[in-house]
C-alpha cells in the first residue's frame, strides 16, 4: 500500500470515528421525549383500498409536547400522510392500503425530532364465509 493511500485511510477512519450514527436524543430535553404509535383499525383489506387512522402520541416526560411539533410518518407498503403537527401531543396520519391483493404485515414509523416508534398493521384477505 502506498504511503498516500495509508494516510488517506487513516484520515478517513479518524473522520468516521467522530460521526454519530445513532438517532438517540442528543440533549437532556430530548432524552425525556417519547413517541407512541397506534392505529385503528389494525387490519386493512389487502384486496381493496381501505384506510386506517394512525396516531402518534408525543410526550415530553409526562406532558404533551408543544403544539406544532412536526411528526414524520413512513410505511413499508401503501400510502401514508408524510407529515403531521401535534395538537395536545397528538399527530394524526392516514394509512391507505395498496389494494394489490397481497396479504402481509406493514410497518408504520413515526418520528418526532430524534425519537421514533414503529407499529404493525396487517393487510388481510377477508374470508367470504362460503
Amino acid at each position: 500500500m502506498t504511503t498516500m493511500r495509508l494516510i488517506s485511510l487513516i484520515i478517513g477512519l479518524a473522520l468516521l470515528s467522530g460521526c454519530a450514527f445513532s438517532v438517540a436524543p442528543t440533549d437532556s430535553e430530548e432524552s425525556t421525549l417519547s413517541v407512541v404509535l397506534s392505529a385503528y383499525p389494525t387490519q386493512l383489506s389487502a384486496e381493496d383500498s381501505s384506510t386506517a387512522e394512525v396516531w402518534a402520541t408525543v410526550l415530553q416526560g409526562t406532558n404533551p409536547v408543544k403544539d406544532g411539533t412536526v411528526v414524520r410518518f413512513a410505511t413499508t407498503a401503501g400510502e401514508i400522510t408524510a407529515e403531521g403537527s401535534t395538537l395536545d401531543g397528538l399527530a394524526v396520519a392516514q394509512l391507505i392500503s395498496p389494494a394489490d391483493g397481497r396479504p402481509r404485515r406493514v410497518a408504520v414509523v413515526a418520528q418526532a425530532l430524534t425519537v421514533r416508534d414503529t407499529f404493525d398493521v396487517d393487510l388481510i384477505i377477508q374470508d367470504s364465509g362460503f
